[in-house]
């Protein structure tokens, strides 16, 4: 079966935001299909094209058997709002040409965000005859509406209406949590088409390391230090700048040490609040090298993972699964009715603070400074599920399954069935 596959980040190298499309593409090319993969020139997270690609009309390469068609989009390192909407609006359009020039396919998936990406695949899907899957890994426009950065309304009222438009005409949609799937019911989409499919991470690349005190620890000075570790993207919907509140509150504490590290919207700014206060106790890091990822992540004590209040119901963050493949503890400051707190209580793998309560935050380190039995029994919880429940293979055997029911449906229908992977 040729699969096409749409999505605006796969990189030629493990970049954060490319691994789950090139595992997925290489996972189902190992399950004997033929993957095309339609993208944008790699350029993540620093807005410029990387040394030996061009922002070309369109481009073919082969990375690892998959076949890659890489289309023209705006590029730009300037993060502002409308540099992001020109960056989406113009890769979703090329990216019909893309799928267009793929050839003979049998049925085809796109991810969302970018949201107008669904109105190419849609097109392709129509032009083609073929089943379409929608793979929703963040709710739009609510999500940028929830953070502030959408409030235009006659531009929420289009971005909704696309919205639906989109999971209307999608054969099946594929979502991350339980959470998005009531979200989607209650706008009155079939229960038939929908499948909860939660992010995965890979537990032969992400491993326990047997101590803390590894490399990432000595090259940037942690030794003996009570190290909680923030690795992921600086955007508006994460919670840090309760973070560093608490790394305010807890200066004095020489020993606990605030790691951030990545990049994104907001770095600027949670840098320009740590050197206000002239704390000491927060370092800020650039994105590491994929092969080094694993080293940091067990370099933690703890691991965070930080969603405002806006956020909390409409986003699921990756890096959950990869803390748990680490096993390492998850202090998570969320709403405590977010997907990301359910996982967490659920698999009993770490502690969930609400967001906007720093005082709180701080408290709870201090505390749990003093639990290292109950930060390595969350920590061997988390690894535990992520075997059972969040592994890639699994994840990736469900979506063999499901290309193949939706391979042998008309295009615009569903499969009478729902999978759930939990």
């Amino acid at each position: 079966m040729h699969i096409l596959i749409m999505g605006q980040h796969y990189a030629p190298e493990e970049v954060s935001g490319a691994v789950l499309a090139r595992e997925l593409a290489e996972g189902l090319l190992a399950r004997g299909h033929q993957v095309t993969f339609v993208t944008a020139a790699p350029s993540y997270p620093h807005g410029r094209v990387f040394a030996g690609y061009r922002n070309v009309f369109l481009a073919r390469e082969k990375l690892n058997g998959v076949n890659v068609i890489r289309v023209w989009s705006s590029i730009s390192p300037s993060r502002s709002f409308w540099s992001r909407i020109l960056n989406y609006g113009t890769f979703s359009l090329m990216a019909l040409a893309g799928g267009l020039a793929a050839g003979k396919v049998d049925v085809m998936m796109s991810a969302s965000p970018p949201l107008p990406l669904g109105l190419s695949a849609w097109l392709v899907s129509r032009i083609r005859r073929i089943p379409w899957l929608l793979r929703v890994e963040d709710l739009y426009p609510q999500t940028a509406v929830n953070a502030g950065v959408l409030r235009n309304r006659l531009a929420i009222r289009f971005f909704e209406r696309m919205e639906r438009f989109i999971y209307q005409k999608a054969a099946h949609i594929s979502l991350i949590s339980e959470s998005f799937r009531q979200n989607l019911l209650a706008k009155g989409i079939s229960p038939l088409k929908l499948s909860v499919l939660p992010v995965w991470a890979d537990p032969h690349s992400i491993r326990p390391l047997p101590t803390k005190e590894n490399g990432f620890r000595r090259t940037y000075g942690l030794e003996g230090k009570f190290v909680l570790l923030y690795a992921g993207n600086l955007g508006h919907t994460s919670a840090l700048e309760d973070v560093v509140e608490a790394a305010r509150l807890l200066r004095d504490e020489r020993e606990i040490v605030f790691v951030i590290v990545g990049e994104g919207v907001r770095k600027t700014a949670l840098q320009t609040q740590a050197l206000r206060y002239g704390l000491e106790n927060v370092r800020f890091l650039p994105y590491q090298p994929r092969e080094g990822y694993a080293e940091a992540l067990a370099a933690a004590d703890v691991s965070l993972v930080t969603l405002n209040p806006a956020a909390s119901h409409t986003s699921l963050p990756s890096k959950i699964f990869n803390i748990m493949a680490s096993a390492r503890p998850i202090l998570a400051v969320a709403d405590a009715a977010s997907e990301a707190a359910a996982v967490v209580q659920k698999e009993r793998c770490g502690v969930v603070v609400p967001p906007a309560q720093p005082a709180l935050l701080a408290e709870t380190i201090r505390a749990l400074r003093s639990r290292p039995a109950q930060l390595e029994e969350w920590g061997s919880n988390g690894r535990a599920a992520l075997e059972k429940r969040y592994s890639r293979e699994a994840c990736l055997d469900a979506y063999d399954a499901m290309f193949r029911a939706l391979s042998v449906i008309s295009p615009g229908d569903a499969p009478q069935r729902t999978t759930h992977v939990s």
